[in-house]
């Protein structure tokens, strides 16, 4: 044998094992830490009563966000977003009321206030995966209570209070599609806004949010 073959063949196979695992560290590269399960840098916090410390609103421990306040309003990354899969992960008290509510702000624009232009991916306790037009319309949905709603495609796929759930949220264009708990529940098209801020909401009711990521779709 060549006695100078291993050493020209040790490039080539570095080579080969540095494109074995390429993919797998680029399939991670695109993925945002939107939450960084310690703060709310990257955030800001909107509450309609301007009497209430905005500080006292949320807490952290244990790598899990608490959200907690009569107060309505919503904690908003500074960055805006579009074409992206946001994952969300949440959680209501054991002992949360029937019509403990909340969302998933998505597309947010405009001006803050407690009901700012954009689509709610709905929180509502029993109403998981429906999606709301909060002064923006969703063309195909009904008008319900003043606002476009597309009411969700299946049961409720919730798991019970005080468990963790999963929303996955796909923006793509002008569309949005969802999945509760890996049930698909919606999909809207035609939306005249396809980018803006995420946010997740405050409207009332204590509220338990952990792992909110984001990757470019």
């Amino acid at each position: 044998m060549n006695p100078k073959l291993p050493t020209l063949l040790a490039p080539l196979l570095a080579l080969v094992a540095l494109a074995s695992v390429r993919p797998a560290v680029a399939a991670d590269t695109g993925r945002v830490a939107l939450w960084n399960g310690k703060d709310i840098a990257g955030w800001s916090v909107f509450l309609g009563d301007a009497t209430v410390d905005r500080q006292s609103v949320w807490r952290v421990s244990d790598g899990v966000l608490h959200l907690a306040t009569k107060a309505s309003g919503y904690l908003k990354t500074e960055k805006t977003y579009a074409n992206y899969h946001l994952h969300v992960e949440w959680r209501w008290p054991k002992d949360a009321p029937v019509n403990t509510n909340s969302g998933v702000l998505v597309h947010l624009n405009g001006e803050d206030k407690v009901w700012p232009a954009c689509f709610e991916c709905q929180l509502k306790h029993g109403n998981a995966g429906q999606v709301v037009g909060m002064g923006l319309d969703i063309p195909a949905a009904p008008m319900d209570n003043n606002r476009k709603r597309a009411p969700k495609f299946a049961a409720s796929s919730e798991k019970p209070l005080n468990e963790w759930n999963t929303y996955e949220i796909y923006c793509r264009g002008d569309t949005i599609e969802v999945f509760i708990n890996g049930v698909r529940q919606n999909f809207v098209e035609k939306l005249p806004v396809g980018a803006g801020n995420v946010a997740l909401q405050m409207e009332g009711f204590p509220i338990d949010f952990r792992n909110v990521w984001l990757e470019p779709l």
